[in-house]
């Protein structure tokens, strides 16, 4: 296997296009070509203007949401300050340093290599520094100029990025930072949400593969969930599922496919439900994830975790809003 090397990733740092980035943030400007950063971009929605007794009620939900869309604003803000790519699969392709390969190419690259840990770190370690020393001299820029960005906003990002520069101690930590990152919905800084271990053996027994990614997924609906991905000796990837009758598979298949096919990748899934696994009624739960990684971190396989994480917790919100739709008509 090569290493990938990760040079060029945030080499395109400039104080003005961070001058950009900044404006879109103080001004509100939430434009974006990117769908992943629209979605989260969304105004409140009109049936949170509700009559004030049923506002009453409502408030508690409207709170968490509107927390929910500063979390993934101020992630983004992080990232462009970070000069770090929107979407983990830019991130992630990026280290291949093949920009113009296809998709099924850049797959076959990155599968046949192992991530960097150490330059990742250094570089995460070195573009945190240079952030936090543009931030500051934009914002006293701005402050010349009459505009000032709201001190808790501030100090929110430059703790952030702090954690950023901090997190290069560790491969662990490392590795933690950058998934977190492009989780959005998971607060970067609290470390129950999303636990991650490198296996000293590495390996998934069944397979004889050194290259695996254990998830553990704790979701809202439907228990926890389980996923064992590795890749196999024909260069595709397998994905072992264990899961509660509940959970929906179709789902997850139809969204596994467009990766699959995105990529000209096999994904095989396989599913083993138990009803054990099942969630109580009463029982009030928030999404958690725990990884599993061979020390050998195969930079396809991260992506493909990436993916799958995101995929189950979509199909998770989609449940609690059939939920609350559900509630609404009751």
């Amino acid at each position: 296997m090569s290493n990938m090397n990760l040079n060029g990733i945030f080499n395109n740092y400039t104080t003005e296009g961070l001058r950009g980035s900044y404006n879109n943030f103080v001004y509100n400007n939430t434009e974006s070509t990117d769908t992943e950063t629209q979605k989260y971009f969304q105004p409140i929605p009109e049936s949170y203007m509700l009559p004030s007794d049923e506002a009453t009620k409502e408030l508690p939900k409207i709170t968490a949401e509107l927390a929910k869309l500063n979390q993934q604003q101020t992630l983004s803000m992080l990232k462009e300050l970070l000069n770090m790519p929107k979407n983990f699969e830019q991130f992630i392709q990026q280290l291949a340093a093949e920009t113009t390969k296809t998709p099924a190419e850049t797959a076959l690259i990155l599968l046949a290599s192992t991530l960097n840990m150490s330059q990742l770190s250094s570089l995460l370690q070195n573009s945190s520094k240079e952030a936090m020393a543009n931030l500051y001299q934009m914002v006293a820029q701005y402050n010349q100029l009459g505009v000032s960005m709201k001190n808790e906003q501030l100090g929110e990002i430059s703790k952030l990025i702090s954690f950023v520069m901090a997190s290069s101690s560790s491969d662990v930590q490392t590795l933690k930072t950058v998934m977190l990152m492009y989780l959005p919905w998971l607060p970067l800084t609290n470390p129950e949400v999303f636990k991650l271990e490198m296996n000293k053996n590495g390996g998934n027994s069944s397979t004889n593969e050194n290259d695996s990614i254990t998830i553990l997924i704790q979701t809202e609906n439907f228990g926890n969930l389980k996923a064992d991905i590795f890749k196999t000796v024909e260069d595709g990837i397998k994905i072992e599922i264990t899961s509660s009758t509940v959970f929906p598979q179709n789902q997850l298949d139809v969204l596994m496919k467009q990766e699959s096919k995105k990529f000209s990748i096999n994904i095989n899934m396989f599913f083993d439900k138990k009803e054990v696994l099942n969630k109580q009624k009463n029982e009030i739960s928030k999404t958690q994830i725990s990884m599993n990684t061979s020390p050998g971190v195969n930079p396809f396989l991260l992506l493909i975790s990436n993916s799958f994480i995101k995929n189950v917790h979509l199909i998770d919100e989609k449940e609690n809003l059939r939920e609350t739709r559900k509630e609404k008509l009751q």
